[in-house]
């Protein structure tokens, strides 16, 4: 089910108005219409979830995926995995150019469907996405498509998929891909190799960090 679809049936259920709701948020009173309506933002932020689940005594990741957890919906922020296709495949997630730092812009929408490599037998939630920039190369390279396991372990010296927190309220998420050199505190610590650097990136602001594999992983 669409997380719009679920969120519309659980106001009705709780006989809130989307103003209601927006206002009990604490957010502006046309902020679920646009959400609703529009699309805006593409998907709740972590805080809006957790204020909005309060309002409707939900657990706050059923507004991210549209519904309570299942092992099909599972471990996949920001993704709003589609029906099965013929054949076993995985979907292909849209990002696009999104500045400087090898940073890119997560848009969650599915722009393909390709073959499931070994690396992602028995992953239900594994999927792929294309190298946006030039920040990881030679390791990777831009249009070079990268497959991600959400369930497999994370660890010092494993290239992921890190997703973070819009920069404003409306806007999409961000996403990198690089190296992870460890996590220090509260604190990852990244690496890229194209200029080389390392820099850091607080665990608040990170919504998921999933493992690339495959490609001589």
């Amino acid at each position: 089910m669409d997380v719009r679809e679920y969120l519309r049936g659980k106001l009705a259920e709780r006989g809130l108005s989307m103003k209601e709701a927006s206002e009990r948020m604490g957010r502006n009173h046309a902020y679920l219409q646009q959400f609703l309506e529009r699309g805006i933002p593409a998907v709740l932020p972590e805080d809006a979830r957790e204020k909005l689940g309060e309002v409707l005594g939900v657990a706050p990741d059923t507004l991210r995926f549209g519904g309570p957890p299942s092992r099909s919906n599972v471990r996949a922020p920001f993704l709003r995995l589609p029906p099965a296709t013929p054949g076993d495949r995985i979907p292909v997630m849209g990002v696009g150019e999104g500045g400087g730092e090898g940073k890119s812009l997560w848009n969650g929408e599915v722009v393909d469907y390709v073959a499931r490599p070994p690396a992602l037998a028995g992953a239900p939630n594994g999927y792929a996405t294309y190298v946006v920039g030039t920040s990881m190369e030679p390791r990777y390279h831009p249009g070079e498509l990268i497959y991600v396991h959400p369930g497999k372990p994370v660890m010092a010296g494993a290239y992921v998929l890190v997703q973070l927190k819009p920069p404003a309220e409306g806007e999409p998420p961000l996403a990198l891909i690089k190296r992870l050199v460890r996590k220090a505190g509260q604190r990852y610590v990244l690496e890229q190799f194209n200029p080389p650097r390392q820099f850091e990136v607080p665990v608040k602001d990170v919504v998921s960090i999933h493992r690339v594999v495959g490609s001589g992983e």
